[in-house]
């Protein structure tokens, strides 16, 4: 007969795991506490996506977007760790961490000049010599294949037919 129990009823038993599974449990309790309270203050801050909210050693991090939502976080610190506390939770400090949503780089990029709007508005670009475009040429020359490698290639390309001929 198979004797199933539940994942945290297993890592209860594990050594090295109870620590761990405590620190999540009270970081997820942490996230449910401040929740309502971050909505006036960071309307799109989670604190239930996994790793936004972590307490480490009495100090709650606090993954948030932008700097701005990190300094309102800041400012509200006193009011949130206050509620903590009146909940029983052992927080003696609040830190913010900026990690930024997605990027649309790398993969929506496009291989056009980010400088073609300027050329197709008949504005004029900066003069280039010929002895910078050979510099970024030559640069290209040891780098391994990779996509820094084919920008710097485009650069190289862009930079020659623009330049004027002189070696300044």
């Amino acid at each position: 007969m198979s004797d199933a129990r539940s994942l945290s009823a297993a890592l209860r038993e594990a050594p090295g795991a109870t620590a761990l599974l405590a620190r999540c449990e009270a970081s997820a309790r942490i996230g449910r506490l401040l929740q309502p309270l971050m909505r006036p203050v960071a309307p799109g801050l989670d604190l239930m996506v996994p790793g936004r909210c972590e307490l480490r050693d009495g100090v709650l991090w606090i993954a948030v977007q932008s700097a701005a939502e990190s300094a309102k976080l800041r400012q509200s610190a006193p009011r949130l760790l206050a509620a903590l506390a009146a909940d029983g939770c052992q927080v003696y400090e609040l830190r913010t961490r900026v990690q930024p949503v997605a990027t649309s780089y790398p993969g929506e990029g496009t291989d056009e000049a980010s400088s073609s709007a300027q050329s197709q508005q008949g504005l004029p670009f900066p003069p280039i010599s010929r002895r910078a475009a050979d510099s970024v040429a030559a640069a290209v020359a040891p780098m391994p294949e990779s996509p820094l490698r084919r920008a710097l290639e485009r650069l190289a390309r862009t930079l020659k037919r623009r330049s004027t001929g002189g070696s300044s």
